[in-house]
């Protein structure tokens, strides 16, 4: 086991306080600890502890996120070009973004957002509302052809 010096520990405390609220990959939590003046050199080496120790796993948050995305809406593919904004390992992302796809159901998410955005259906005429529907969904990462089919499926549901 090693020792860490003063700076060490000091910038290892504050990594596990961080990690206490949520999880972080290397590169957020490199970020949060260089606005907390730690120098690289410790920083380098209080991640390197961390990862031994089973705190921070890039494979873990990157699943995290992607769930954490997909619950709001997103589409596993939107969610993993923001995870990769945010500097996740891309091999730990790609493990995750496999099994997200593996088990993503497009047009039962894209109903599932429409009946929450619109629950009751009053407004499936609306053209001016469809397309802002389309719109929202298309920025969630849904494709054309999902969106027509679901939309419609909607405004055919309610014409019966």
């Amino acid at each position: 086991m090693l020792r860490l010096n003063k700076d060490e520990l000091a910038a290892y405390n504050a990594a596990v306080r961080f990690l206490a609220m949520r999880e972080y990959c290397a590169a957020e939590l490199t970020a949060k600890l260089a606005g907390k003046a730690h120098s690289a050199e410790v920083i380098k080496a209080v991640l390197a502890r961390l990862v031994a120790d089973g705190y921070l796993s890039e494979s873990r948050f990157a699943e995290l996120f992607l769930r954490s995305r997909m619950r709001k809406g997103e589409t596993p593919r939107i969610a993993a070009i923001k995870a990769r904004l945010k500097g996740v390992d891309e091999s730990a992302l790609q493990v995750a973004l496999d099994e997200a796809e593996a088990e993503f159901d497009a047009a039962s998410c894209c109903r599932q957002l429409i009946n929450r955005r619109d629950p009751q259906g009053l407004r499936h005429a609306d053209e001016h509302f469809w397309q802002r529907q389309a719109r929202f969904l298309h920025n969630k990462g849904f494709d054309a052809g999902t969106i027509v089919h679901v939309m419609n499926e909607k405004c055919d549901q309610f014409d019966d």
